[in-house]
């Protein structure tokens, strides 16, 4: 299994994903190779696999993902955003490698818009990318994307939106149970909608993986950029610590 992340611009830095490699060691049980792709390598771990971005492409934010299906992969492949916490075991996350499939998140936390017709803003759905696990020929998916890109990133929020209502046919998800939102939710029954409060209010150590979607970055008062608020990390620093 080839696991990777993306690190682009300066909402992550090398720790995230130093954290998010350790924790990988600890829950993912097979062999896997995991992999960076970054324009900045600066501090991350020697074991990890550094691969540069296409800067060609000029994208920004959450649409680097979407290289990731530029090339047909030989190799079952997992990519993990930097903004989840592993909790217990994924090796059998690599269940939900599909020939010519990509296998995401779906959002049981989201009820309120299951079956609800696309509309601006964001075109709201059910489906997130913090996790995708796929294989094969996936090259449309890119190739789609780019020859739309300036459309299609003025339209959509992000690339959710744009794999739910463009790629359905290619689209399969994770089971109930695997994965809960810490900012929005666990399932049908506890969750609450996006905008009511900024305030993460959602554990549960049983789940395999805690993604924070979304959660809010604070300004560095010394340097004046943005960071993660690892303040909503408080509570699970068990899950990389040695």
């Amino acid at each position: 299994m080839e696991i990777i992340c993306l690190k682009w611009g300066d909402k992550f830095n090398h720790e995230h994903v130093n954290r998010l490699y350790k924790m990988v060691q600890k829950n993912y049980k097979d062999d896997f190779n995991f992999i960076c792709y970054t324009e900045n390598k600066s501090q991350i771990n020697n074991d990890i696999e550094i691969r540069p971005l296409n800067l060609d492409h000029d994208l920004e934010n959450w649409w680097w993902k979407l290289t990731l299906f530029e090339n047909i992969t030989e190799k079952p492949s997992m990519f993990l955003d930097l903004d989840i916490v592993i909790q217990n075991d994924i090796t059998h996350f690599k269940n939900y490698c599909h020939n010519d499939k990509i296998c995401a998140i779906k959002a049981w936390w989201k009820p309120h818009v299951r079956d609800a017709k696309p509309t601006p803003p964001g075109y709201n759905m059910d489906l997130n990318s913090s996790i995708l696990i796929w294989k094969g020929d996936l090259t449309n998916v890119w190739k789609e994307f780019y020859d739309e890109s300036d459309y299609l990133m003025l339209k959509y929020n992000g690339i959710d939106s744009y794999l739910y209502f463009h790629q359905q046919d290619k689209l399969h998800f994770l089971s109930r149970g695997e994965v809960y939102s810490r900012l929005y939710g666990i399932n049908e029954t506890n969750y609450h909608r996006a905008g009511s409060s900024d305030e993460p209010r959602f554990k549960d150590y049983s789940y395999p993986v805690c993604i924070f979607n979304g959660w809010r970055r604070k300004i560095n008062k010394e340097t004046g950029q943005y960071a993660l608020d690892d303040d909503a990390y408080i509570g699970f620093e068990k899950y990389w610590r040695d």
